[in-house]
């Protein structure tokens, strides 16, 4: 499948909070009770229509234990948004969000900021102690765009997820991104390429041979 550009795309956590569940709830729109642990990191896509624009999103899924920070850290190069989730019934999850960024921020390229976002997952847990008003400070303090989802009840994840490219796309100037940027140019399909060539040869002048 052609597309007009693709981005790199990072979720980061601790473990149990659902960055699986959101990553297969977006790419194959499924989710699954038991899950194992992310070993390092897992790999999805997904391809969005953004303002006319066909973007693909790599998603690479990292691990949440610190036993493997040393494998992950190289994924933080080059990403065009990185994505923090926590759950919103364990405080713990949330408070560790600051290890996570500060991960990210000083592991990715230095020179680079990718766009940050934050997400409270499992909000339709009845044991809720993160509130939405801490999240949103939290996120607010740290330049951090937030939403809350629940891959589980398929709440809010392709709707926030179709706000957090769009606000990539529309952030920066996609004609001069690069790979640094954790942003590539797509390919031109073979139609594209064939009706592009049709274009070109009809403005082409025509030799008459005598």
């Amino acid at each position: 499948m052609s597309y007009d550009y693709l981005f790199k795309m990072i979720f980061v956590g601790d473990t149990n909070v659902g960055k699986t569940a959101i990553a297969n709830r977006l790419a194959r729109n499924r989710f699954d009770c038991h899950y194992d642990a992310t070993i390092g990191v897992d790999f999805s896509s997904l391809t969005l229509d953004i303002d006319e624009k066909r973007i693909k999103t790599h998603i690479w899924d990292t691990a949440g234990q610190e036993c493997f920070s040393s494998i992950i850290t190289t994924y933080y190069r080059g990403v065009a948004g990185a994505v923090l989730v926590f759950d919103v019934g364990r405080e713990s999850s949330f408070k560790k969000c600051n290890y996570w960024l500060n991960q990210v921020l000083g592991k990715g390229t230095c020179d680079h900021i990718p766009s940050l976002f934050l997400i409270g997952n499992k909000c339709d847990r009845a044991n809720r102690v993160v509130s939405r008003e801490t999240a949103e400070n939290f996120a607010k303090e740290n330049n951090m765009l937030y939403f809350e989802t629940s891959a589980k009840k398929d709440i809010n994840v392709h709707e926030c997820y179709k706000k957090i490219i769009k606000h990539i796309a529309t952030s920066i100037d996609l004609e001069s991104a690069t790979e640094h940027q954790g942003i590539r140019k797509g390919m031109i399909s073979h139609t594209k390429l064939q009706e592009k060539e049709e274009r070109d040869c009809d403005f082409m002048p025509c030799c008459n041979i005598l």
